[in-house]
């Protein structure tokens, strides 16, 4: 048993450093040692530490406590993670050198190379930049800024390793670049420049768990998820504020410039399906699967336009479509046996509010507590509607979910 636990553990540790939520770790631990012959299984995880508890037939318990230290965002990894556990639950046949040898060839596997990363962080900016109304110039000007970007987060991954700084010395890093761009009269304005670099720092993965661990359960992994979501948030928001603050330059509301909406919505479509790729590369998804991402990020926008279009309402749109993108994610999860959150996080990408965080922060130096506090509401009412939305779909699929097993013992 004590071999087992050992093989457990280890698969779930992956699965954390993966991007796994919670509530997914946990189940897949107790399923695999009840496969392995266990008579009772507690599992207990927040995102730094794991407890597993195991008693074997008679009765006689183990324990076992992992220390996770660091997190990456591999969505493939994590995929295969979940196929191995599994199969190990429908194959108890399986010796601990096989689990073994599978799981050592997971984690060997090719991650995405590093001229990727440069090359993706560089065409997401680029096509966020596009996304929000930016003209082509802006966007050659983002496509250079990411690359910069990427530089810093390896030199902050490489000499501080911390996350929050990363955060802050990227966004510091991103706006000064755009004021130089301004400055040199590359560009006329840096607002569509600076919210497409943005997008690629906002920490959707962390928030998306959060909210899917809260309500499965895992309050106080749930919590911690979301106050790291949000410490990084505002680590951006510093950052961009601490380059103002330094040079003393007036933050600019040029606003969209595109004036053909028909041109403008084909645009952006286009551009979510690109960034929802993009973060999908990024997060090593493949093959299937990154098909599946880029329709799920161009499906998303093109609902919310559409649903805008006949509600004029913003955060109404932004709930409904939050709930429609995530039952897709678990349908596409099902489709292709792989976790909810490998479709879900990439396809929400272009939903998430970094114009309007990015407006929120600009309406600071205005001096206007009123505009601040109108920006920073909508801030808020948008991410809280994205979060509802993925709430409401998990809690439909559970209900299905437990309708269709309780049909299943009936038979």
């Amino acid at each position: 048993m004590k071999k087992h636990l050992d093989l457990a553990l280890d698969i779930g540790e992956q699965m954390l450093l993966c991007g796994a939520e919670v509530h997914r770790v946990e189940d897949s631990l107790s399923r695999i040692c009840t496969a392995f012959g266990a008579s009772r299984v507690d599992v207990f995880i927040i995102t730094a530490s794991m407890v597993l508890t195991v008693h074997d037939k008679d009765g006689a318990p183990y324990t076992q406590t992992r220390r996770i230290l660091g997190a990456d965002t591999n969505f493939d990894k994590l995929s295969k993670l979940n196929a191995l556990s599994r199969k190990i639950c429908s194959m108890p046949e399986l010796t601990c050198d096989e689990i073994k040898a599978e799981l050592e060839s997971i984690v060997n596997s090719k991650t995405c190379p590093m001229w990727a990363e440069f090359a993706f962080y560089s065409v997401i900016a680029s096509a966020f930049t596009l996304f929000f109304g930016g003209t082509l110039i802006q966007g050659v000007v983002s496509l250079f800024i990411g690359f910069a970007v990427r530089l810093l987060v390896l030199f902050s991954d490489k000499y501080v390793k911390n996350k929050i700084f990363n955060k802050f010395l990227s966004s510091f890093g991103l706006t000064a670049f755009s004021f130089l761009a301004l400055k040199l009269k590359i560009v006329s304005s840096v607002d569509e420049v600076i919210i497409g670099n943005i997008m690629v720092l906002i920490p959707g993965v962390g928030l998306t768990n959060s909210m899917r661990d809260l309500f499965t359960g895992d309050s106080m992994a749930g919590v911690l998820r979301f106050i790291e979501a949000l410490l990084a948030a505002l680590a951006i928001a510093l950052g961009y504020m601490a380059f103002i603050f330094i040079s003393r330059e007036t933050p600019y509301f040029t606003g969209v410039k595109v004036t053909d909406e028909f041109y403008k919505y084909i645009i952006q479509v286009a551009m979510a399906i690109i960034g929802s790729l993009g973060f999908g590369i990024l997060f090593n998804v493949k093959g299937k699967h990154l098909i599946a991402v880029g329709v799920g990020g161009g499906i998303g926008w093109a609902l919310y336009l559409l649903l805008f279009y006949l509600i004029k309402n913003e955060t109404i749109s932004y709930f409904i479509v939050s709930i429609l993108i995530s039952l897709y994610s678990e349908i596409m999860a099902r489709v292709l046996k792989s976790p909810t959150t490998v479709f879900l996080t990439p396809s929400l990408i272009p939903l998430v509010p970094g114009a309007s965080l990015y407006y929120t922060m600009t309406s600071m130096f205005s001096n206007d507590l009123m505009l601040f506090t109108g920006k920073a509401f909508a801030t808020l009412q948008l991410a809280a509607a994205l979060a509802l939305g993925v709430i409401v779909s998990t809690a439909v699929m559970k209900f299905i979910n437990i309708l269709t097993h309780k049909k299943l013992i009936k038979k």
